[in-house]
């Protein structure tokens, strides 16, 4: 009985209530894009998180982000983003961007070494 008791109190002491607040946090938004002005209806759409890599030399060719509002994140490497109106950004590791809206846009590694980036959006499912 004695066992049953002492085993009993230690589950009891070992079990924690959930938090329900945050501590310890620091957050910063770094892109954001109002949805209810980019999509009309979010069925057969999913929020996606992709991870990709393109080589030196390697590019994403021309498209726009119209019914896709999508934030990239550049994890590694130079992302050369080339607009349609004729500018060009460049953007390194620890930077981010939104693309949206009709305008269209490519993207290219200039550099020697690989192009790390995570896209984040509203995908279209087809």
């Amino acid at each position: 009985m004695l066992g049953l008791r002492l085993f009993s109190a230690g589950v009891g002491l070992g079990q924690q209530t959930a938090p329900t607040d945050y501590k310890f946090v620091t957050e910063q938004v770094l892109a954001a894009i109002d949805l209810a002005k980019e999509i009309d209806s979010v069925e057969n759409r999913e929020l996606r998180v992709s991870h990709a890599t393109l080589a030196p030399s390697g590019h994403i060719g021309l498209h726009s982000h119209q019914g896709d509002p999508t934030i990239v994140y550049v994890l590694g490497g130079v992302l050369t983003n080339h607009h349609d109106d004729g500018t060009t950004e460049e953007f390194r590791a620890g930077q981010v961007f939104a693309e949206f809206g009709p305008r269209s846009h490519w993207v290219e590694n200039r550099g020697p070494t690989p192009l790390t980036f995570i896209a984040t959006n509203i995908h279209r499912r087809e």
